[in-house]
């Protein structure tokens, strides 16, 4: 029997194809953050590349999470998606997905098991909302899109996790 609050194993494609898995085969902090690259809180990305420069010799990653759930703000194809981060922000180097619901009838499994593990708040409200696992697949936190990823509540977490 799965303990409640450790993640099943679930599946996302990549900008590239290639799986992402969760939680990860490779022990890593996750932080998974729905992303659109035509948000207002796409200057995120930038934060995001900083954390994830910072951390990822540690054992910890960024999984981006394309998403058309709030508003339509994100491109339909993975090439296009990927031209609208580069236009935005530059390079990134952490993975991104290709589009993803992360509500509603056709939500991914990930995000229908994470709004078991959250109260009605912790669940995303708009782009930019933050699950973090730590390295057994375990949930921690969530923070909302309004918090950047380089904010001191979000580098503690990290920190946290990857002692």
């Amino acid at each position: 029997m799965q303990t409640p609050n450790i993640c099943p194993n679930f599946e996302f494609v990549l900008l590239d194809n290639s799986t992402f898995h969760l939680p990860s085969t490779e022990n890593q902090v996750i932080l998974v953050v729905n992303t659109a690259s035509k948000c207002g809180f796409a200057k995120q990305f930038s934060s995001l590349q900083k954390l994830y420069d910072r951390y990822h010799a540690s054992g910890f990653t960024v999984l981006g999470v394309s998403s058309q759930s709030f508003g339509k703000q994100e491109f339909e194809t993975a090439c296009d998606i990927k031209t609208g981060i580069n236009n935005k922000v530059g390079e990134i180097n952490f993975p991104i997905t290709e589009l993803v619901a992360v509500r509603g009838t056709n939500i991914h499994p990930f995000y229908a098991w994470a709004a078991t593990q959250v109260s009605l708040l912790g669940r995303p409200k708009w782009n930019f909302h933050k699950y973090l696992l730590d390295k057994t697949g375990r949930f921690v936190t969530w923070f909302a899109s309004v918090t950047d990823p380089l904010s001191p509540k979000v580098i503690e977490a990290v920190e946290a996790e990857l002692r």
